[in-house]
């Protein structure tokens, strides 16, 4: 199987070619090896490599593709309001407003990522279906009893689980239900996620998979699964870095480009190397609310 390092290594060349001219004019003035000389390219805005890897407004491989399938358990229809957390750049929070019709909540914990997802879902064209708030995943606080249904994808970024967890269970209505995907370790593998951690922008703690299936035995949820999505992600990450070269490929990228796309490849390797080495992995959960009332103790 090739794996991402193989397949950077394979096009390696051409980007250390690139980063090494002396300025962005140089290279754009400097014909491509492979095609003939032509006039000089109309000036464009820099492709932005995690757009390209997984769909504009998303942040893992498979993009909107994905975010549906994590959400047709919960059965959304147009009488249902969700709560999203960890929406990234909001591209989860339009997919599931846009294809099923129901009433978005989405909260970001980071600043720079909620103000590109309030745009987002602005071009998207979704008004009061899809909205976008901040929110501290260390002291979540969220409407209470007000959501159908709730989803947690990657919200965590370094925080402890149990005050997000809790706080999304007093978000749900009655019998409601929830999605909880996260990146989890065992804690002997913690001191190996230091490099990746501060490429992902947050701190080196993960919650291993039974903190959290703990918690929701300890409130009483039906638990209905417990799935390892870690193969998946990484098939899905090396079909999307296949689609990406083979973009760059039919036009090249400028030395802007080159640079973002050497840095986005870096948290990748570290992501994928690590999960291979099974020190890190991505779970999803999805369980069910008990009958009420909701005892969180």
């Amino acid at each position: 199987m090739l794996t991402l390092q193989r397949l950077f290594e394979q096009w390696g060349e051409r980007v250390a070619h690139l980063l090494s001219r002396r300025s962005e004019g140089e290279a754009e003035a400097a014909p491509h090896p492979e095609t003939p000389q032509a006039g000089p390219r109309p000036a464009r805005p820099p492709r932005d490599p995690l757009e390209i890897l997984c769909g504009p407004g998303h942040e893992w491989p498979e993009g909107g593709e994905e975010v549906l399938r994590l959400a047709r358990p919960l059965g959304l229809s147009e009488a249902h309001s969700a709560l999203v957390a960890g929406v990234g750049r909001g591209g989860p929070v339009a997919a599931l407003a846009a294809a099923f019709g129901c009433w978005v909540n989405g909260f970001e914990s980071d600043p720079a990522r909620a103000a590109r997802a309030e745009q987002h879902c602005q071009r998207a064209g979704l008004g009061k279906r899809a909205t976008i708030a901040p929110f501290d995943p260390a002291e979540p606080q969220f409407p209470l009893s007000r959501f159908h249904h709730v989803m947690a994808l990657g919200a965590l970024r370094g925080a402890p689980p149990e005050p997000l967890l809790r706080a999304l269970a007093q978000a749900l209505r009655p019998h409601g239900q929830i999605v909880f995907v996260d990146f989890v370790a065992e804690p002997a593998d913690l001191p190996a996620l230091g490099i990746w951690a501060k490429l992902e922008g947050h701190p080196p703690s993960l919650p291993a998979e039974q903190d959290i299936s703990g918690l929701f035995e300890r409130w009483r949820f039906d638990v209905r699964v417990v799935e390892d999505l870690t193969p998946r992600h990484i098939a899905a990450a090396l079909h999307a870095w296949h689609r990406l070269l083979r973009e760059l490929e039919a036009d090249r990228p400028t030395p802007v480009e080159a640079r973002a796309i050497v840095a986005e490849a870096e948290r990748w390797l570290h992501r994928v190397r690590l999960m291979q080495a099974h020190k890190l992995r991505l779970v999803r959960w999805h369980a069910i609310a008990p009958p009420p009332p909701l005892r969180l103790e």
